[in-house]
């Protein structure tokens, strides 16, 4: 018997229903509807599967005065989590193993014996939950009766799908009472003394374990397709194998798969398919070993969206900023995070009041997860402004990237120049003190300055400077002072400075130690020069390892348009010419070599010592584990983190600082 095709007629017989007895209309004659009652019945006698929205049943709505506690028959364990794929691939290695969707609802238990369902039941602390039967019997899609003798045990999901969601919402006037997020709106219900309010709300029933009752099947995948002949909903799932597709493509089709049945998720769960293997693995001291939960995010938390600004960069990219109520996250506390583009704005769905859930990327940087509300309990919609609200002229949307981005098309704006003054006298390029963006703001303002150029001329505008707010006599001279000795640069703060579109300062770095390399190769002193001249020309600057092509075809483009500026500007510093002492004969311990550092240092006074140690050297610092690593440099090579995993998994050598010191020639 196909279990489709009695829910596609369970469906067909409830619209026909609702016309009828809600709005008095009749979709069919009373003929036809009988006859397809008639199908029903016959379908649920033959197969022995009875789903508790079937309209053969007889619903009884009832009312508990509370919730019975009860033991669960197991332990209901939570899962061992991880936000790192290389962790979640290890767990996998070679084993038969499901990728399921991580549901995001109320977990519970139901018990079935000889067909029946006698009993369902919430996880509660995992060892004692309530029982909530009489809710799940108005569950709209559980069954109430199946084809199955004995005892038999489903363990799953009760969520509310986002469609449902947003048509519940839709149905309350008042914005204060209209609810926050799925889960929430599904967890609540689930534990409602009133089952009506259960069924009234459509709560779902998701299966993803058989825990009893199909012990003939040795694989969970089995089990799986088992319940569904059964009539059970059936987690989304992917069976992998050791040489299928990537991880990260199965990550993405489950996402992709949840969205479009609109089920809400907040991860994945892997799973070894078989299960008596998965069972004699046993436990730790909190969580079973047969499973481990993929998180996409790192600890989520709830926070109201007070309203979205558009800030200028150097480029004239408009970038959104979502401005919300503070929130305390690893000790700090949290009111802003940037949205990046217009295409991660747009997803997002953003109204004024909405509930947002905030992380911190790598414990550092702000984010916004998702909008649980989305609009439903909250004021008007944000949207991308027309003008630019520094100048007033209009914007416009373009690719880049495959992303889509706002921009000022005004080339003349003066938001894109205080972008650009703000990342020239930055820390990473010219690091001069004293211009604070306030004050960059008042000498643009105040047309003193329209390049950075002009703040090499300000020397010769002191009485001017003196009549702005707050620039008292020993500022000024602090802040020339500071300018001043800007003068005194290397090639790498010149090309930062430089602002080329794609080249930050990572590429700036690693063109300027190619540029004084070459320089010596020529037989030349000044390397501003070299690579004035290279960039001038036709010389090919993806050579350099991690520019590419597209770099490269921005940096002949910039001096294309710029020549003239870059010129006056470079008469302005003096880069020191290259000398006997800072030859290539120091670069030799490292030549070649790839580092990656993580944790804490003490022989180092910080991280950035330790980079520039190694770039001294020859060597290459990089973010990340990879195959093309050489070493990884911990003081706690027994660290349980990514990276160390990542670095054993491939073989690639863990070192100390000390041990980093001892390194002797490898060229």
């Amino acid at each position: 018997m196909d279990i489709n095709k009695m829910k596609k007629l369970i469906s067909e017989l409830n619209k026909y229903r609702d016309a009828y007895y809600n709005r008095s209309e009749s979709l069919i004659t009373d003929h036809q509807y009988d006859d397809l009652y008639d199908q029903l019945e016959a379908m649920e006698k033959e197969s022995g599967i009875v789903l508790s929205n079937s309209p053969t049943r007889e619903v009884g709505y009832e009312v508990k005065s509370k919730l019975e506690k009860i033991q669960h028959s197991h332990q209901m364990m939570s899962l061992d989590k991880t936000k790192d794929v290389a962790v979640l691939r290890k767990f996998i290695g070679s084993k038969d193993s499901l990728l399921m969707c991580k549901m995001d609802g109320l977990t519970i238990l139901l018990t079935y014996e000889d067909g029946e369902l006698i009993q369902a039941e919430t996880r509660g602390n995992g060892v004692v939950g309530e029982i909530i039967t009489h809710n799940a019997r108005m569950f709209e899609n559980i069954p109430t009766h199946i084809n199955l003798k004995g005892h038999v045990e489903i363990e799953g999901e009760a969520i509310i799908t986002y469609k449902d969601f947003e048509q519940i919402n839709n149905l309350i006037k008042r914005d204060e009472d209209k609810y926050k997020n799925p889960r929430n709106l599904a967890s609540g219900s689930v534990r409602q003394l009133d089952n009506k309010i259960a069924a009234d709300r459509h709560v779902r029933f998701i299966a993803w374990k058989i825990p009893a009752g199909m012990n003939e099947l040795p694989l969970m995948s089995a089990r799986f397709e088992k319940a569904k002949e059964l009539g059970f909903d059936i987690v989304p799932y992917i069976r992998i194998f050791k040489e299928q597709q990537s991880l990260e493509d199965m990550i993405n089709l489950l996402k992709e798969k949840a969205s479009r049945l609109s089920y809400p998720i907040d991860g994945l769960v892997a799973a070894y398919n078989d299960v008596a293997y998965g069972l004699s693995l046993g436990t730790t001291d909190k969580y079973p070993r047969h499973s481990l939960a993929f998180k996409f995010y790192d600890d989520e938390y709830e926070t109201v969206l007070i309203d979205i600004e558009w800030t200028m960069g150097k480029s004239g990219q408009l970038t959104p900023t979502a401005v919300f109520e503070p929130v305390e996250i690893d000790g700090t506390s949290v009111s802003r995070a940037s949205l990046h583009n217009v295409s991660i704005f747009k997803g997002f769905y953003l109204h004024k009041g909405d509930t947002v859930a905030v992380y911190k990327a790598n414990q550092i940087i702000p984010q916004i997860s998702q909008n649980m509300t989305r609009g439903y309990n909250t004021g008007e919609k944000f949207t991308i402004p027309k003008v630019c609200p520094i100048c007033g002229e209009p914007t416009s949307i373009v690719k880049e990237n495959d992303s889509e981005v706002l921009m000022c098309m005004n080339v003349q704006c003066k938001g894109k120049l205080l972008g650009e003054l703000n990342a020239f006298v930055g820390k990473k390029a010219h690091d001069i003190n004293g211009l604070s963006e306030a004050t960059l703001q008042l000498l643009i303002d105040t047309g003193l300055v329209t390049s950075p150029i002009d703040l090499y001329n300000l020397k010769d505008h002191s009485a001017e400077l003196s009549l702005l707010p707050r620039m008292g006599e020993k500022k000024i001279a602090n802040l020339l002072n500071s300018i001043e000795a800007s003068r005194n640069t290397t090639l790498e703060k010149f090309i930062v400075g430089l602002n080329i579109p794609l080249i930050g300062s990572r590429a700036a770095k690693d063109i300027a130690k190619h540029e004084e390399m070459r320089t010596r190769e020529l037989g030349l002193r000044y390397p501003d020069v070299t690579f004035i001249k290279d960039a001038d020309t036709d010389f090919d600057f993806s050579c350099i390892e991690g520019l590419g092509t597209e770099r490269n075809i921005s940096i002949h483009k910039y001096f294309k348009e710029n020549y003239d500026y870059i010129f006056e500007l470079g008469l302005n510093f003096i880069i020191p010419e290259l000398t006997e002492d800072t030859s290539l004969k120091n670069i030799v311990a490292l030549s070649g070599k790839r580092f990656c550092i993580t944790g804490k240092l003490h022989v180092f006074a910080n991280r950035e010592e330790l980079v520039a140690d190694i770039e001294a050297k020859g060597g290459k610092v990089v973010s990340g584990v990879t195959k093309a690593t050489d070493y990884l440099i911990t003081n706690d090579k027994n660290s349980g983190s990514s990276k160390n995993k990542k670095a054993a998994e491939l073989g690639i050598q863990i070192i100390s600082e000390e041990e980093y010191l001892k390194i002797e020639n490898h060229n």
